[in-house]
């Protein structure tokens, strides 16, 4: 209890410092973008699950419910607390430090079940390709764990490289999508499908949950930016910036290929995963499936470099709060890195990549809105706690426009929730209380001195008084 007290009282306190790197709006784009969108490649099959005009509407609308509210709060709190750890911190000024340290804990989670996505979808889209598709499991295993490694060793080149790779990458892998746009719009076969929606075989019912569910997933993450804020160049400007252009281009990267895609192939049981590659043979010839395919697996290994990025940043603000040994936030010295970070990600994620992709999403998902729940919360009570921090970039609304701004993300939470499996549940009920009790431990060998728990973060340099 006395621990929580004084936190409460550091928090009340508590000074951001950070803001000065060197992440600029082209390089915020692309980190941006690939945390949380990436194209449509892989989404194929919400086509045959609800049909084209739930799709068609759940795109549409969904970003501006879901992703821009959490978008502007995430910005609105990085340019007040522009420090690498994103949650970690808000958490523990609006609340107290377990708070900080359990936000950092579930989006930690949220993010390496994201990343065992990844190389999952690149493996079936070059399978599919290749037509390679009796892989056995191991040989399975293999292929994504090399995936693993090798991308993890891309990503000790530090943020900067990162993010002005993967803001080439987009452009690379959008271009394919714009293309098969402009040439499906040549082959449409059927536009009334756009207003068709289906009843499919589970339970005679459209299957709401998994829609739902594939909207969280693929319009989630704009938050993740929040653990680099500390790496971004003039965040009060470049934050907003980054964050509109991201959510617009990933919410049309999505809508429009499936869109004009069914109406070249309007027949619902043809749309699976990799599917947007055939129809590109259809509407081009091989030569487009093939780019399409690469195209695709480019999307999702680029997916894997940016998120891999802020996932680690997530773990290096909780050593830098010093609530995880600091030996976790160790940096490299030559390219501020978060190396050891980056390396028990990949450990974790190489051990996931052999579950199934619905256990991945489900879990995934529930970890999401864990950490959207406690972002919002703590925008609110900043707003009311920490009314006069300077805040370079602030949403345009009072305390009654923010709750009415937020309601949509609430309740939609509130259904994602209510729709886990038992299984689900219990895995996230038992890592949430394992991580509680590792808290814990932690705090009492933090205040017993514990050396692994004190002292700076190798190849950090302390924060300005």
């Amino acid at each position: 209890m006395s621990d929580d007290s004084d936190t409460k009282n550091e928090a009340k306190a508590y000074k951001p410092h950070g803001g000065s790197g060197s992440l600029g709006i082209f390089g915020l784009v692309g980190l941006i973008y690939f945390t949380a969108a990436g194209g449509a490649y892989g989404s194929e099959s919400v086509i045959s699950s609800v049909g084209p005009l739930p799709m068609i509407i759940g795109y549409a609308i969904f970003p501006f419910i879901w992703s821009v509210p959490i978008g502007l709060a995430t910005c609105e709190l990085g340019t007040a607390w522009p420090e690498n750890g994103g949650i970690v911190v808000w958490g523990k000024v609006a609340f107290s430090e377990f708070w900080g340290f359990l936000g950092g804990f579930l989006c930690a989670v949220e993010g390496v079940c994201n990343l065992a996505v990844f190389p999952t979808v690149t493996l079936d889209y070059v399978l599919e390709l290749s037509g390679l598709s009796d892989t056995s499991p191991l040989a399975s295993w293999l292929l994504k764990a090399g995936m693993c490694v090798a991308l993890a060793a891309l990503n000790l080149r530090g943020i900067d490289w990162v993010g002005s790779s993967v803001a080439v990458l987009s452009v690379a892998v959008t271009a394919p999508l714009v293309l098969f746009c402009l040439l499906g719009l040549f082959h449409l076969q059927d536009t009334s499908v756009w207003l068709e929606s289906r009843r499919n075989d589970y339970e005679g019912e459209t299957n709401w949950a998994f829609f739902i569910g594939i909207l969280v997933f693929n319009l989630s993450g704009y938050d993740n930016i929040g653990s680099v804020c500390g790496e971004v160049k003039d965040p009060g400007r470049s934050m907003p910036i980054a964050m509109l252009v991201s959510i617009a281009l990933g919410s049309l990267a999505f809508l429009l290929p499936l869109m004009i895609g069914v109406a070249v192939d309007p027949e619902y049981d043809h749309w699976h995963a990799g599917y947007l590659a055939k129809l590109g043979g259809t509407v081009s010839g091989p030569w487009l499936a093939v780019v399409l395919t690469l195209a695709a697996a480019v999307s999702r290994l680029s997916a894997f470099i940016a998120e891999l990025c802020t996932n680690a940043f997530f773990i290096q603000g909780m050593a830098e709060e010093r609530m995880i040994p600091a030996v976790l936030g160790a940096r490299h010295e030559q390219y501020g890195s978060p190396w050891v970070a980056i390396l028990a990600n990949t450990a974790v994620i190489i051990a996931l990549v052999s579950l199934s992709l619905p256990e991945i999403l489900e879990l995934s998902n529930a970890f999401t809105i864990g950490g959207v729940v406690l972002i919002l919360c703590a925008a609110l009570r900043l707003r009311a706690t920490h009314p006069d921090v300077p805040r370079p970039y602030s949403i345009p609304l009072g305390t009654v426009g923010l709750w009415i701004l937020f309601t949509p993300c609430f309740l939609i939470s509130g259904y994602v929730l209510a729709s886990l499996s038992l299984r689900t549940i219990s895995v996230c009920v038992g890592l949430v209380g394992s991580a509680i009790l590792a808290r814990t431990a932690l705090v009492e060998a933090r205040s017993n001195g514990w050396p692994p728990m004190q002292g700076p973060l190798h190849g950090t340099p302390p924060p300005p008084a």
